[in-house]
């Protein structure tokens, strides 16, 4: 725990000394350990938390980590390989944003949610979980707004809840969830050209989707599967 924790707040330091220069500010995270509390601010261009060589990674329970990036080029690239009761709560806010979260790589994430509010044109959002067949039981909360949206969420495991709203024109939302048991997608879409595609791929118990879509030009494809095959 200390050891993680030493290595935070040498990452803090870099991040200051790189604010203080106007240049890329990067924070790189290594917490195992239950009960942690994690706050992180950061401001200007290319802001960065986590990337290039596979760095924060969040494991053990209980843990509150709060993010907020403001400025152009910000990238989040996180795992939480296990923790049950873990809530993430980002703030995103400019333009061409990359977001990459992997959930339960390792274990459970039962309890878990994350919460993200990008807001800004070209933003780039992919969202894995389930690598591991027992990380079930995880809420997903996401609202992006501005133009040219990418939105990409991969589920393979039960009991996960998407909550997304989108609010802009060029959106490209692509969902594909496995697992057998209660997957639940709720989306309000508002605005022009929008392309959606949802495959949940149910097995006996039975998904949800619930979309409100207000919008020009937008091609929506959704499939539960199950009865004829795989889609």
């Amino acid at each position: 725990m200390k050891k993680a924790l030493a290595l935070f707040i040498m990452s803090l330091m870099t991040s200051s000394l790189a604010y203080a220069q106007s240049t890329t500010n990067s924070i790189f995270i290594d917490q195992v350990g239950n009960g942690s509390a994690i706050t992180i601010t950061q401001k200007g261009q290319n802001n960065r938390i986590g990337s290039e060589q596979n760095r924060v990674v969040i494991e053990g329970n209980n843990q509150t980590i709060t993010s907020t990036q403001e400025g152009n080029g910000n990238l989040i690239q996180g795992s939480i390989t296990q923790g049950d009761n873990v809530n993430i709560d980002s703030t995103v806010t400019g333009d061409n944003n990359t977001v990459t979260y992997d959930m339960g790589d390792a274990a459970s994430v039962s309890g878990s949610t994350k919460t993200l509010a990008v807001t800004g044109d070209s933003n780039n959002l992919t969202f894995n979980q389930g690598t591991a067949s027992s990380a079930t039981g995880a809420t997903q909360n996401i609202t992006f707004t501005g133009d040219t949206n990418t939105y990409t969420s991969t589920i393979n495991t039960d009991d996960v809840v998407n909550d997304v709203t989108v609010a802009g024109d060029g959106n490209t939302i692509a969902m594909t969830q496995d697992g057998t048991a209660g997957k639940n997608i709720e989306m309000i879409l508002t605005g022009s050209t929008n392309n959606v595609t949802v495959n949940q791929k149910s097995t006996t118990n039975v998904d949800t989707v619930k979309v409100n879509s207000t919008s020009t030009g937008s091609t929506l494809v959704i499939n539960q599967c199950n009865a004829g095959g795989p889609c």
